[in-house]
């Protein structure tokens, strides 16, 4: 077996090189590592590895759209490191106009879903410390959707909570078994 460490780094191939470099840095927060205009790609990081994102320019944009696009990547997801994090990530999504799709509480993980300028769907979770050894045989399906909200609307109530609470049993007593289909 394989014991992979991390995700790597992901390639996009995107319509517009310059829009989506402008969204990943001035919207996440990605640093610029590497553009490489003989090649074509643009190398970006958040942190000490050389590029987590590998972003090229689809050579054919417009033929990549709609039910003939190649198939890709479903989602790319970025951890942070707090709760409180999280919503900073949602207060920020919506100041600079990106509407959040979705959001999850996942039970070891609460997550909100969102699109880039390309259409590719983007996560950002907080993950519960500890959340491995609290479900060694897996969480079940218990997600369970979240409210969402928009530019110049109240924030989701379950923003401000305390989470996680202080053990499973809490969460599967005080939450409906919606599932997420």
């Amino acid at each position: 077996m394989i014991r992979l460490k991390k995700l790597g780094h992901i390639q996009l191939r995107v319509a517009n090189l310059e829009r989506s470099k402008a969204f990943y840095r001035d919207v996440l927060g990605f640093r610029v590592a590497e553009q490489d205009p003989k090649h074509g790609d643009l190398f970006m990081t958040l942190g000490e590895d050389f590029h987590t994102l590998d972003m090229a320019q689809h050579e054919s944009p417009e033929t990549a759209r709609g039910p003939a696009r190649p198939l890709g990547v479903a989602h790319i997801a970025f951890q942070v490191a707090s709760y409180e994090a999280l919503g900073e990530a949602y207060r920020t999504l919506l100041q600079h106009g990106v509407r959040i799709e979705r959001a999850m509480d996942h039970v070891n993980q609460r997550s909100i879903y969102f699109l880039d300028p390309d259409d590719n769907r983007l996560e950002i979770y907080y993950e519960m410390p500890g959340a491995l050894a609290r479900f060694p045989e897996g969480r079940g399906d218990q997600n369970c959707e979240l409210a969402v909200s928009g530019a110049g609307e109240p924030l989701p109530a379950w923003l401000s909570e305390r989470w996680p609470r202080s053990s499973t049993a809490t969460w599967n007593s005080s939450t409906s078994s919606s599932k997420d289909s």
